[in-house]
């Protein structure tokens, strides 16, 4: 409808519809920004900012697609801002309609001014260091004050209750807190549900009202028809009088798959049609609430854990393959038995402190794992100038040692650590910075340098050191990610076999090797690299890796390679699908 800009109509009917407590519009828009904005660029919520923060990078990517969608359809401002708040979710455009009612008229005044996203922002109070920009400056660019004593538009100051997006980012915020399944009525860690730490991230509990029956499960005193393990096989033999279970799974040395790690791990993705003005239409958002409930992260994709493609609107596209496919392959018996404890963010600090205690397994009543311990990048990696902020070789060895000490009372006899080490992540600066990033594709007129400096200057990069157009700032987090690399081999190398329960081993990340197979092919850098963020592997990354880690396992570490299952082919015939994903 065109009725975003009267507060007496849309906006009000919005507030009408409101019954619990109230905030300042711009109160309630910089909690949201918070909860998305930093979440999606793995800051923490307590890290301080410059220049607005996330406050400001939200206002300016907002008003960058009002401004480009009017151009590319040849709208007004107004026309554009009804349009994007009509392509939101549900539960996002109330808020929206509420934000234009009280911004929209000087947004309007501002654009058709031909002031740059970066200077409306400037002027709404959304942004307040001037010379943080993302977008160009225009050459008669006058001062921000004298822009705002000239604006003639009103700013209608709304008071706004309670709408459906708080209780979506109240629950998300539960889940990003604990990187526990928010639906787990049973308290064992896993879900009957996908999203929100469910099923995605750890195999799916077939009853989620018993806390003996989940995945990965190896004992139980339950009868044979009760699935105790969650594989989808159960049931008697009529001739043996055994379990099916007994028949086919006992001995073969099944082993579930864990990943503990970072945004990677997850395989952290936004969707490039989201910011890209020209692919935007009414499906572009339509599975946006079901992305914000994965943390923007697409596990059942992963190179860790994947295993199934997903149809959402602003899924990743490219092949699937999984360590967790390659060792279901063996041994059907694993089906389900992943747990992917991965947190956009994480540090070495923070995994041992806080993240590994939602692991799930036992030493005593569970199957053995192998248990990938990838941390590539956080903990050189943050927003802060300088390497002041990064984890030092000494916290490095005390965080990976608590870590170690935590799974020695978890992991099952006979389980795996892998570590990897940190990537190079000069390759991100050498493949993008003279590219266009999305948000600049209408006019060609933002590349990823402009982008690193624009993060760079509020202090709310993913990454200052490496997003850096700064090449001496690029080659010292480099140093320190070898240095921390360095301290995780050496611990590998002096406690190989120290544990009881688990070995450790220890391999280099691949990133460099895959991208030289990848380059010898005729591909190039900047294709293996997430779009939007710049930042992370993207799909057809994930899927090499997968082939790759999986090929130099049964290269260089063989007793990493389960057996096969000479009753495979039985289990399919008797089970199916084994009760899916």
């Amino acid at each position: 409808p065109r009725s975003t800009l009267s507060s007496s109509s849309a906006a009000s009917d919005v507030y009408k519809r409101q019954t619990c407590k109230s905030y300042p519009v711009k109160e309630k828009q910089h909690k949201i920004s918070a909860i998305l904005l930093n979440r999606m660029l793995g800051i923490p919520l307590d890290v301080q900012s410059d220049g607005g923060g996330t406050d400001c990078v939200g206002c300016t990517l907002a008003v960058a697609l009002i401004e480009q969608l009017s151009y590319i359809h040849d709208k007004s401002v107004e026309e554009a801002m009804d349009m994007l708040c009509g392509y939101l979710p549900t539960s996002f455009k109330d808020y929206c309609i509420i934000l234009v009612a009280q911004y929209g008229q000087q947004i309007i005044e501002l654009l058709e001014n031909d002031e740059t996203p970066d200077r409306v922002c400037n002027v709404l109070d959304f942004c307040t260091n001037s010379t943080c920009h993302l977008f160009p400056l225009p050459s008669n660019a006058r001062p921000i004050s004298e822009v705002k004593a000239k604006l003639k538009a009103p700013r209608k100051e709304i008071q706004v209750k309670e709408t459906p997006i708080d209780w979506i980012i109240a629950e998300v915020e539960k889940v990003f807190n604990s990187h526990e399944p928010l639906v787990d009525f049973d308290s064992d860690f896993f879900s009957p549900t996908e999203t929100l730490r469910g099923s995605k991230w750890r195999g799916k509990d077939c009853s989620d009202l018993q806390s003996d029956v989940y995945p990965g499960r190896l004992t139980t005193s339950y009868s044979a028809d009760v699935d105790h393990d969650c594989n989808g096989i159960k049931g008697t033999d009529s001739i043996t009088g055994k379990s099916y279970e007994e028949l086919w799974c006992q001995g073969t040395g099944a082993m579930g798959v864990v990943i503990l790690g970072d945004s990677a791990g997850a395989h952290f993705h936004l969707p490039p049609s989201w910011i890209t003005a020209s692919q935007i239409n009414e499906s572009t958002y339509s599975d946006a609430v079901d992305i914000l409930f994965d943390e923007f992260d697409w596990p059942s994709m992963s190179a860790a854990t994947g295993y199934e493609y997903l149809d959402w609107n602003g899924a990743p596209t490219g092949n699937l393959s999984s360590i967790y496919l390659k060792y279901r392959e063996r041994n059907l018996c694993i089906h389900r038995d992943y747990q992917n404890i991965a947190v956009n963010g994480a540090r070495s600090g923070a995994m041992a402190s806080d993240i590994i205690k939602s692991l799930k397994r036992n030493m005593t009543i569970d199957k053995p794992v192998v248990l990938t311990y990838s941390l590539i990048g956080n903990d050189v990696c943050n927003g802060h100038p300088g390497t002041g902020s990064m984890t030092t070789p000494q916290e490095m060895h005390d965080n990976v040692m608590g870590s170690l000490n935590y799974l020695a009372y978890q992991l099952p006899i006979g389980s795996h650590v892998v570590f990897t080490g940190l990537v190079d992540g000069r390759v991100l600066y050498d493949a993008l910075h003279n590219r266009t990033h999305p948000i600049g594709s209408t006019r060609n007129d933002v590349t990823y340098s402009q982008y690193y400096d624009y993060f760079n200057c509020l202090q709310v990069s993913p990454c200052f050191g490496w997003m850096n157009t700064d090449q001496y700032w690029r080659d010292q987090t480099t140093l320190r990610a070898q240095q921390l690399s360095q301290v995780v081999k050496e611990i590998v190398q002096n406690y190989t076999h120290y544990w009881k329960n688990f070995d450790l081993t220890y391999y280099d990340y691949p990133f460099e090797a895959i991208l030289k197979e990848w380059k010898a092919k005729g591909g190039q850098e900047w294709q293996l690299i997430e779009p939007v963020d710049g930042f992370h592997p993207n799909q057809i990354t994930n899927y090499l890796l997968a082939e790759y880690t999986w090929q130099m396992y049964q290269t260089n570490f063989p007793y990493l390679i389960p057996p096969i299952n000479p009753n495979n082919d039985k289990i399919k015939a008797k089970f199916g699908d084994q009760g899916g994903y």
